[in-house]
């Protein structure tokens, strides 16, 4: 069920993108673009995405923010601070867990998705990072018809990762889409610290060639490079079966005010097989 809300949401209607368009850009479609599909692409849960033309002929996607989908996701924040308060207080065992802060991170994040001139920035430095990557490609970002709730790029005509079915009738290797896409977020996590942080099927496209394209880079992550070091001290330590520094590695990574029981830690972290 949740994996519909990757592309499956119901679309919103056509005159409610039109009026987006004319609020952000004081102009109405027709003199933005040189043709603009009324049916969307796909429509997730943020918001739809529309296929048109630049006036210079280069073929777009343009993704339309809903109409009041701020005002919801603030409804529905109050409602999950409210839970997980509770939750601290009242259900044994989730105060170490911490679900407030974990809702307070999930706000912070999403008041940055729903900012869409954030996510041509993110687009634009996850370029930087790979441009000398043949097996990553990333859309081109169109700023001329960008703003915080309409985002235009590249168009993109690849394959769902998900699709199992198409990869091997286009003859594509698994496989080596397999050890690319790994790759890919090592270097994003180790070597950048900069990384995508919703990868789900729907935000992956694969190209011809085995190449790697992202669609989506409105949640980005971000690890400082001592987060990095101690992050690969926890790898480590649990490829090399030492629950003792896995334990230690993995407590160096969390914000605790009082610790867990620590040899029962070391007991789960030895369940981990890799």
């Amino acid at each position: 069920e949740l994996s519909k809300i990757q592309d499956e949401v119901p679309p919103f209607p056509f005159p409610e993108v039109d009026a987006v368009v004319k609020e952000e850009f004081q102009k109405p479609i027709d003199q933005l673009f040189s043709s603009f599909d009324e049916k969307p692409l796909a429509a997730a849960s943020i918001g739809q995405v529309h296929q048109a033309r630049m006036p210079d002929g280069k073929n777009v996607v343009v993704k339309i923010q809903r109409p009041g989908i701020q005002r919801t996701i603030e409804v529905d924040l109050e409602i999950m601070t409210h839970l997980a308060g509770l939750m601290e207080r009242h259900l044994e065992g989730w105060d170490i867990q911490r679900p407030t802060r974990i809702v307070e991170e999930f706000a912070r994040t999403l008041e940055k998705e729903l900012d869409y001139t954030l996510e041509a920035a993110h687009t634009e430095r996850f370029a930087r990072q790979f441009e000398d990557e043949p097996a990553v490609y990333v859309p081109q970002i169109y700023r001329e018809a960008t703003t915080s709730r309409v985002l235009t790029m590249e168009h993109i005509s690849g394959i769902k990762a998900s699709d199992i079915d198409r990869l091997e009738k286009e003859g594509l290797d698994r496989s080596e889409i397999a050890r690319q896409g790994l790759t890919l977020i090592m270097k994003q996590i180790f070597v950048h610290g900069f990384f995508h942080a919703d990868p789900h099927p729907g935000n992956i496209f694969v190209l011809p060639d085995n190449v790697i394209c992202y669609i989506d880079f409105g949640m980005m992550g971000r690890l400082d490079l001592e987060t990095r070091e101690r992050f690969a001290d926890l790898i480590m330590s649990i490829v090399h079966r030492d629950e003792r520094e896995a334990a230690k590695a993995l407590l160096r990574l969390t914000l605790s005010e009082d610790g867990p029981d620590y040899p029962a830690l070391q007991r789960d972290l030895s369940l981990i097989h890799i």
